[in-house]
């Protein structure tokens, strides 16, 4: 939420930014403290250069006790408020040295299925933006489940529906893309180095982040991260007017659809659904062409 879910409203609470130091003292601090209440409690890798943080994000699966009651945990996290938004929690905690004023903790309760994945689909703020936009043209999309491929007869009409899960494992993730799974566990020193490691996975191609051809979400990014925006204005220019990118095979939406059912089984899967779409499709015309001809019987009477 960016630190903000406590600073409007009835009764508001000031949740000033928070210098590097004081956030990783928090972090600590809480990550230790839920994992009293939690088998698994990580926090994703933050964004490089931040001089500043507008709240503590830590993501937890399994707890303790159950069910989960995040009013009785207050008093263990000194906590002034809570906003409960399940599976996200806010609470309004102490900031140190500050009186009067608060962080914003946000905790987010996953299934154990999930959590592997959103702590690393969460990980380096805006980078799996930049993925997105370039391994969208090949069909293919990372959300909170995980990697799907989107079947292209469906999209258009049903973009849930087109959606085929591929796998939410971090690892074969990174290795389908050809990115180095090293350097994602790590921090990056600095901006220039994720939008570096960015254009690294054998997906990304400059014209994707043409501004005039940017699809309507991406425009949207341009406006509200700032991140994207000087990727796309002034990071892809210069690398694209300085650097001739190695793509010594063509590789095709068709291609990586091929590629992908077989690395990952989903062709039956995907046959099926396809089937099953057509048939609906049939059905559907037959029914339109029915009606039309009702219509026509009825015009002659």
């Amino acid at each position: 939420m960016g630190g903000k879910a406590f600073a409007s409203g009835i009764d508001p609470l000031s949740t000033p930014r928070m210098p590097p130091a004081i956030y990783h003292s928090l972090l600590s601090h809480y990550l230790a403290l839920l994992a009293n209440f939690f088998d698994h409690v990580a926090s994703p890798i933050e964004a490089p250069e931040k001089d500043s943080f507008g709240d503590v994000d830590i993501i937890v699966s399994r707890p303790k006790v159950t069910p989960f009651q995040p009013e009785q945990n207050l008093r263990a996290i000194n906590a002034e408020r809570i906003i409960s938004s399940k599976p996200l929690y806010s609470f309004a905690v102490p900031y140190p040295g500050l009186e009067g004023s608060y962080v914003q903790l946000d905790i987010q309760i996953c299934p154990l299925e999930d959590f592997e994945w959103e702590v690393f689909h969460k990980g380096h703020g805006d980078l799996w933006n930049l993925l997105g936009s370039s391994i969208r043209p090949f069909g293919l999309t990372a959300n909170n489940k995980g990697l799907h491929l989107r079947i292209s007869e469906i999209e258009d009409y049903d973009r849930k529906r087109s959606l085929v899960f591929l796998t939410a494992d971090p690892a074969a993730v990174l290795d389908f893309l050809r990115l180095d799974t090293h350097a994602y566990k790590q921090s990056f020193d600095t901006i220039d180095d994720m939008f570096e490691y960015a254009c690294s996975t054998r997906f990304f191609r400059p014209e994707a982040y043409v501004r005039d051809g940017l699809k309507a979400n991406d425009r949207k990014r341009m406006t509200q991260r700032d991140l994207y925006r000087r990727f796309v204005d002034v990071f892809v220019p210069h690398r694209s007017a300085i650097t001739q990118e190695d793509i010594s095979a063509p590789v095709t939406r068709d291609h990586i659809l091929e590629e992908a059912l077989d690395q990952f089984a989903r062709r039956d899967e995907y046959k099926a659904r396809v089937r099953e779409w057509r048939k609906e499709r049939e059905e559907l015309a037959h029914k339109q062409v029915m009606k039309g001809l009702r219509k026509a019987q009825a015009f002659r009477r």
